[in-house]
């Protein structure tokens, strides 16, 4: 069973990372089809696709009065998102993050402010309707600022109808491919944690979290192996951005029920640390290079040990 699940994992990592650069060049079309920025498409396109595992994974919590699961998914894989999966990113791309616009630094404080949504979940100690309508509602705000304010690009790649129409199948055959192989590369995962003697609490703040960003990471290297770094940052930003307020809106509307403050807690204030610590390198510099990438992987790996009960003295 073992020698099976690694087989399984190797092969779809390998189907993920093909299917994440024939995505990449899917969206470049649509984007050039539709008139929309590199950051726009990351945003409107890619972000909301790849946030698809979070979607489904919260919305049948919520189904099942499981409150607390649905918040800890959305934000563990945003910290995920905004740490290891950046880190990695960069490193494994070999590339350096370039921050051109104003319009990626105005994202990056959306981020923010749809980060301090966490601290009223916590302080009500419950997710229901209303907080999905007010979640859905700034979900479609964001949207509208991030596509009037990024700016256009040229429309020299416009297609005829039946050309658009094959392209947009293309590109949701692809999510939906993209979507089964990293299930798999959970599943897998966890078999060979399991083999291996791994405690179940460090599977679910590793191995899980990262499996449901998947997608975001192999759609962000692709991105930034073409210096596509507009769509990676639109990618990476907006599928946290889209977990706040589409996902846990969608999961609030399905349910009302208790979220643990006591275990959201600690969750919620590594979600603030890294999206402040994402939104001071944006603002501050014209790149992200190695020394960026492994000072967020660390932030990961300090609320890895927090999840695990080795906390460290100022956490």
């Amino acid at each position: 069973m073992i020698i099976l699940s690694l087989l399984l994992f190797l092969i779809s990592l390998s189907l993920i990372a093909l299917l994440s650069e024939k995505l990449i060049i899917y969206t470049t079309r649509l984007s050039f089809h539709f008139g929309l920025s590199e950051l726009s498409a990351g945003f409107i396109l890619l972000s909301i696709a790849t946030s698809l595992p979070e979607l489904f994974v919260s919305s049948i919590a919520s189904i099942m009065n499981q409150g607390g699961i649905s918040v800890g998914n959305v934000l563990g894989s945003n910290i995920a998102n905004l740490t290891i999966i950046i880190g990695l990113a960069i490193l494994l791309s070999r590339t350096k993050f370039v921050i051109r616009s104003d319009s990626q630094n105005e994202l990056v404080q959306f981020l923010f402010l749809s980060s301090l949504i966490p601290l009223f979940i916590l302080q009500r100690g419950s997710i229901g309707p209303i907080l999905g309508i007010v979640l859905l509602i700034l979900f479609v705000y964001f949207s509208l600022k991030i596509s009037k304010k990024a700016g256009k690009i040229s429309s020299l790649g416009y297609m005829r109808k039946k050309e658009i129409n094959r392209i947009i199948i293309k590109f949701l055959i692809a999510i939906s491919l993209l979507l089964i192989f990293s299930k798999l590369v959970v599943d897998s995962s966890v078999e060979i944690a399991h083999f291996i003697g791994l405690p179940t609490s460090v599977i679910g703040a590793t191995l899980i979290a990262i499996g449901t960003s998947i997608p975001e990471l192999a759609t962000t290297i692709q991105a930034l192996k073409q210096h596509l770094f507009g769509m990676a940052l639109g990618n990476i930003l907006g599928s946290c951005i889209t977990n706040i307020t589409l996902v846990l809106g969608v999961a609030s509307l399905l349910s009302f029920s208790q979220v643990s403050t006591l275990a959201a807690g600690g969750i919620i204030f590594f979600v603030l640390v890294s999206s402040l610590t994402i939104w001071y390198f944006v603002s501050t510099k014209k790149y992200l290079g190695k020394k960026i990438a492994f000072s967020i992987i660390l932030i990961y790996i300090l609320f890895v040990l927090q999840q695990i009960g080795i906390s460290i003295l100022i956490f």
